[in-house]
């Protein structure tokens, strides 16, 4: 049996079933998508510093960038030269919109695997988990990997069954463009062989030219990126073993408890339960290939990111390629093998959960939403035109030809805020290497303009006042919102050329 044939078929079925279901499965997409617009809309929170990276980057379109591929900023451009402005809900636009194409991609897959029921199921689980409540509202490089890996398993699963040439194509264009939105989908061969060995029984994919003419394919459209950073020190990579951080045997259980604990937030509670009982009744090597498919496509993700919270540290989100087999995998137990109870559960949590954040994110202005002790769950997002304010107002006390910022927080916040402002913006590059992609290609010490306005956010000052001539402390203003408290402000001019660090 191969992993297209049905499984757990819950009744007869009317023929033209498959397209009532996606009929279906789009109208309840369309109503979800039009919520979370709406909420986008009106939401209130300034963009995060990661996404205001990111629109700058959208602003020279590259083949790469210091920390990521260059995939997301190219979606992030499209959709603000198609909105007509640079706005925090043009920003995010694609992300919800995104999110649905994944969910019609899982529904294909699943149908494919098992019913149109349950790959019904599987779209509507997919969309409504809190981990995509929650991206749909922001933007991020995980927006555009999920749906390009969904793309994937689908023309994955369609080759294995039709070993159709267009499937070929379908597979390595979504591979390589996975690869050029997050490194992340290296994981796509990897979990190949480990599904390969599962099925050792008949003739595998890794024997299959169709499937290496498919990885050939990505590995072609990555090859722009891999010249971007052959030309810029391979910053991306660099970056990606920074992240890493192993340091020796040096363990982190409780980290890597942490990070098990936070994909019952990622996937829900319920389903995550679900889950790892299906894990745990699936038998790897005797059972059904559908099963194996799916824990081969998602365990060994959740799997390598444990590890590496337990080496280093990992963030909930970097195992979120594990929820598109898994949403298939639960969606095929709770249809056809468990009582209704904990479907309409967890359908319950989670629609709780998007409504919850629809309506709060209307509320993320400073002072809007406040928990009890004084806790506001947007601080985060908070701040920046307060701060983007402040240096409008300090421009304006003097003749200055730049603005240079410190760390990448403050530089992307600027960037953004700032964007509409003639003043030149440039980093200061702390030590010889580039830490961000605003110090690796906007550096002052690039391009020196002077006299300059030069923004702290903590006392990172020593090491640069001996680079200028002329260094006039400014005094501090303090912000009101947000989490960056003080902003700190220097008059600067003269420029050593980097002569004072050998004094």
């Amino acid at each position: 049996m191969n992993i297209t044939e049905k499984n757990g078929d819950s009744g007869p079925l009317p023929e033209n079933s498959g397209a009532i279901s996606l009929v279906g499965l789009i109208g309840v997409l369309a109503i979800i998508l039009a919520i979370r617009l709406i909420s986008l809309y009106y939401n209130n929170s300034e963009l995060f510093f990661d996404e205001a990276q990111y629109w700058a980057w959208a602003q020279n379109l590259e083949f790469g960038y210091f920390s990521k591929p260059p995939v997301l900023a190219w979606i992030i451009r499209a959709s603000t030269e198609i909105c007509g402005s640079d706005s925090a809900f043009c920003v995010r636009l694609s992300a919800p919109i995104v999110h649905s194409v994944t969910a019609i991609f899982i529904f294909l897959s699943a149908r494919e695997l098992f019913d149109t029921r349950t790959g019904f199921w599987a779209g509507v689980i997919f969309a409504l988990i809190p981990a995509v409540t929650l991206s749909a509202t922001i933007i991020s490089t995980d927006v555009p990997l999920l749906m390009f890996w969904s793309i994937a398993l689908y023309a994955f699963i369609k080759l294995e069954r039709t070993n159709a040439k267009i499937w070929v194509l379908v597979l390595g264009v979504s591979f390589g463009l996975g690869l050029m939105s997050k490194y992340a989908m290296i994981y796509l061969p990897i979990c190949t062989v480990l599904y390969s060995l599962l099925v050792s029984d008949r003739p595998h994919m890794l024997k299959r030219p169709g499937f290496w003419v498919a990885m050939a394919l990505g590995s072609v459209i990555l090859m722009p990126n891999i010249w971007w950073n052959s030309q810029h020190s391979f910053a991306t990579l660099s970056h990606t073993g920074d992240n890493i951080g192993w340091s020796g045997l040096n363990l982190h259980p409780l980290k890597a408890l942490e990070f098990l604990l936070s994909q019952f937030g990622v996937f829900g509670p319920i389903l995550m339960g679900v889950y790892l009982a299906a894990l745990w009744r699936v038998r790897l090597f005797s059972g059904e290939k559908t099963h194996q498919f799916l824990v081969a496509f998602s365990l060994p993700i959740l799997l390598i990111i444990i590890f590496q919270a337990l080496m280093s540290k990992a963030y909930a989100n970097w195992a979120a390629l594990t929820y598109v087999g898994a949403s298939i995998l639960v969606a095929d137990f709770l249809v056809n093998k468990m009582p209704p109870l904990w479907a309409k559960l967890s359908h319950l949590i989670h629609v709780a959960i998007f409504i919850v954040l629809s309506l709060a994110v209307t509320r993320a202005g400073p002072g809007q939403l406040v928990f009890p002790g004084g806790t506001e769950p947007f601080k985060r997002t908070q701040g920046s035109s307060e701060m983007a304010d402040i240096v409008r107002a300090r421009l304006a006390e003097g003749n200055y030809q730049a603005v240079i910022t410190t760390g990448r927080k403050v530089s992307a916040l600027m960037y953004y805020q700032l964007r509409d402002e003639s003043v030149k913006l440039l980093a200061w590059r702390h030590g010889t290497h580039a830490n961000d992609h605003f110090e690796l290609m906007h550096s002052f010490q690039q391009t020196p303009t002077e006299p300059a306005l030069i923004v702290f956010i903590a006392s990172q000052a020593d090491d640069i006042e001996k680079q200028f001539s002329s260094f006039e402390p400014l005094g501090q203003s303090l912000v009101s919102a947000g989490s960056i408290k003080t902003l700190r402000f220097a008059r600067v001019s003269g420029y050593l050329g980097g002569k004072a660090l050998n004094q």
